[in-house]
C-alpha cells in the first residue's frame, strides 16, 4: 500500500517507522502508569533496552526457524545465489519471537538491577498490545503478514508490493489484528484501573492473544508459516502459552504461616 514515505529527500519504510512510533507511546504510557507501579521512570526506560533488543533478537531467530523449511527444498538455488539467503535472512520477523525475547531482556534486567520482574510485566502489559497493533498498520503499509485470498467484504489489493500477491482481493489480516491488539491494550488499561493482583493483567494478555493469534493463523496467506500437524509455529506457542495465561491470572499466592 505504502511501504516506503519520502522525508526530507530521505526514504523511509513504513514498518520499521510504525514500529518506532509504537514503541515509543508504549514506554511513554508506562512510563505514566509508573507511579502507580512503584517502579522508577528509570528503570522503565533502561529496561525497555533491555527488552527491545531482546525482541529484535527473538524475532529474528523465530523467523530463521519458520522458514528453515523454506531453506530446505530451495537450498541448492540459495547456495548457488548468496544474495537470495541474505535477502532471506533479513526479511522477517516473527512476533512471538520477539515477545518471548523481550521477556528475557526484561527479566535480565530485573535480575541484574533486583527488580521485581513481575511487578514490571504487569506495568507493561497493556503497553504490549499497543505496540503491536500499532506495528500491525506498518505490515499493512508494507504488505507483510498478509491475509488469505478473500473477495467477501473489507477485502484489500496490493499493487506496488515486494511482498503480498499484487492485484489479488486479500483477507485485511493486518488491519483486523491491529484493532484486536489496541483493543486488548485498552481494555487491559481499563482493568488495571483498579488494583489487580500480581500477574493478572500479564495473564489476562496472554490468554487474550493466545486465542486470538491461534484463530487469526487460519486467515493468513503468507508462506512462512512454519507448519507441523497442519498447525502453524505461532498456533503451537498460543497453545503452550494459554495454559501458562490462565495460571497467571487465576493463581492464588499462598497465605504467610504465622510462626
Amino acid at each position: 500500500m505504502l511501504p516506503t514515505i519520502t522525508v526530507f529527500g530521505k526514504t523511509i519504510a513504513m514498518y520499521g517507522l510504525m514500529i518506532t512510533i509504537g514503541i515509543f507511546i508504549g514506554v511513554i504510557l508506562a512510563l505514566f502508569r509508573s507511579k502507580k507501579h512503584d517502579i522508577s521512570k528509570d528503570d522503565i526506560i533502561f529496561s525497555s533496552c533491555y527488552g527491545g533488543i531482546g525482541l529484535i533478537i527473538g524475532a529474528k531467530l523465530l523467523y530463521i526457524i519458520t522458514i528453515i523449511p523454506i531453506f530446505v527444498e530451495s537450498f541448492d538455488l540459495i547456495i548457488s545465489d548468496i544474495t537470495l539467503l541474505l535477502h532471506s535472512l533479513s526479511a522477517g520477523f516473527v512476533f512471538y519471537g520477539g515477545l518471548i525475547g523481550a521477556a528475557v531482556g526484561y527479566y535480565l534486567y530485573c535480575k541484574k538491577y533486583n527488580i521485581d520482574f513481575p511487578k514490571l510485566i504487569d506495568l507493561i502489559a497493556p503497553s504490549i498490545p499497543i505496540i503491536h497493533g500499532i506495528g500491525r498498520i506498518g505490515c499493512f503499509f508494507a504488505g507483510c503478514c498478509y491475509g488469505m485470498a478473500y473477495d467477501g467484504p473489507f477485502h484489500i489489493v496490493f499493487k506496488n508490493s515486494t511482498v503480498a500477491p499484487n492485484g489479488v482481493p486479500l483477507f485485511p489480516i493486518q488491519l483486523v489484528e491491529s484493532i484486536l491488539n489496541i483493543s486488548a491494550g485498552v481494555m487491559i488499561l481499563i482493568y488495571t484501573r483498579k488494583p489487580r493482583r500480581q500477574g493478572q493483567a500479564i495473564g489476562i494478555y496472554i490468554i487474550y492473544y493466545s486465542i486470538m493469534r491461534f484463530v487469526l493463523e487460519f486467515f493468513r496467506g503468507d508462506a512462512a508459516r512454519g507448519i507441523a500437524l497442519n498447525i502453524s509455529t505461532s498456533q503451537w506457542i498460543s497453545i503452550l502459552l494459554l495454559p501458562i495465561g490462565f495460571y497467571m491470572f487465576l493463581r492464588v499466592k499462598p497465605k504467610k504461616i504465622s510462626q
